[in-house]
Order: structure tokens, then C-alpha cells, then sequence
């Protein structure tokens, strides 16, 4: 594992929860990257004005995409449980963070609060109806919601405030899925399969103008 140099690290200087919260007027597409080829694939996603990018992991080609354009958000989707978590997913340029939604209060304010000493965003992670509601209670700012479907997906939104921002993974996503999130979310996880196509672009002007 890449150590991490802790002096080195800076904090967030690019506005994440900005970046996603569309009021659900439109869908920020925030296009998940592989590690191979991260700088150039960032590089061209830039071009087609995506809104950030993300990774499962913090690492390397984590740190390559973050500075190939300087000004797009990234978004860390490992869910960060200690002080070295947040340290190293900052240090490798996150600007935002996944927690567990489903811990106690006082643990995920704990978590929160880490996120924050470097201005990173911290959003809960929630798989199931008592994560959500374990967001809701927790008051987070942003939740993202990780389902296998869009139907299994939109089924666990009835309970979420509009003032939350609201961020949709769906495993093994295709362009017809994210289409149906329109309206309903602040933002989707676009995976390679589908940001790597032809149809992206027109999924861009479509969504996220």
C-alpha cells in the first residue's frame, strides 16, 4: 500500500456537494474511473463536461485523475471508518467521502467531523431503508444510495427531504437506467460501461447540461 505523507496534505479546495446538488432539476453525472488510465480518461470525460469523478479506492490513480483537471470534484466510495481512511483518501485528492449511514449518531458525527477537518464532504452510504433513515436522523447533507436496479433504488427515496442531496449508484448502471433517475435524483454514478460508449455524450446534454 502507497504510504500516505500527512504533512503533505491539503484540504478540499474543490466544492463537492456544490458540484451535485442540482435540486433535482437535472442529474450531475459523476463517472466512475477504473485505475487503468485514470489521468487520460479524466482528461476526456473534462472534455464532455461531466460534473466529478469517483472511485471505489483511494490510491495512485485516484491522485493521477484529481490532478489532470485541477477543477473536477472526486469522490471516494469506500466507506471511511478511522482517521487514517480520511487521511488517505484526502492525501490521493478526495473532495468527498462515504460513510456508513446505519452507525449510531454519535459515531457518524464522529466520522463527519474527520471528513470535514479537510473540507472534505461527507455523504452516508445507505444500501437498505434503515440506512436511509439512519441519514435522515444523522442530518447529513448528502446521501448516496447503492441499489442493484432502479426500481430497487427508487423504492428507498419515499422518505428523503428534498433539502437533502441525493446521489444514486446503481450496480451495473446502463444509459436507459440513468435516464429513469431524471428528476428524482441530485446525481448518478456513471460506469465505464456506459461513460465509455458513444451514447455519453448525448446522455451529458440530456441530463446534465
Amino acid at each position: 500500500m502507497t504510504q500516505v505523507d500527512v504533512g503533505s496534505i491539503v484540504p478540499s479546495t474543490r466544492d463537492l456537494l456544490q458540484v451535485l446538488s442540482t435540486r433535482r432539476k437535472s442529474t450531475a453525472l459523476v463517472a466512475l474511473l477504473d485505475a487503468d488510465r485514470a489521468a487520460e480518461e479524466a482528461a476526456r470525460l473534462h472534455e464532455l463536461n461531466v460534473s466529478a469523478f469517483a472511485f471505489a479506492e483511494a490510491g495512485p490513480a485516484m491522485q493521477l485523475a484529481a490532478r489532470a483537471t485541477k477543477t473536477v470534484p472526486v469522490l471516494c466510495l469506500a466507506s471511511a471508518a478511522d482517521r487514517d481512511d480520511f487521511l488517505r483518501a484526502r492525501f490521493f485528492g478526495a473532495d468527498g467521502v462515504c460513510i456508513e449511514a446505519s452507525l449510531p449518531l454519535d459515531e457518524w458525527d464522529r466520522r463527519a467531523k474527520s471528513a470535514r477537518m479537510t473540507r472534505m464532504l461527507p455523504l452516508a452510504l445507505a444500501t437498505d431503508a434503515a440506512g436511509v433513515e439512519g441519514a435522515i436522523k444523522a442530518g447529513a447533507k448528502a446521501l448516496l444510495v447503492r441499489a442493484s436496479s432502479a426500481d430497487a433504488l427508487l423504492a428507498l427515496l419515499g422518505p428523503v427531504p428534498r433539502s437533502m442531496t441525493l446521489v444514486a449508484e446503481i450496480v451495473g448502471a446502463d444509459a436507459a437506467s440513468l435516464r429513469s433517475l431524471k428528476g428524482k435524483v441530485d446525481a448518478a454514478l456513471v460506469p465505464p460501461s456506459v461513460h465509455a460508449s458513444a451514447e455519453m455524450p448525448e446522455l451529458v446534454a440530456e441530463l446534465d447540461p
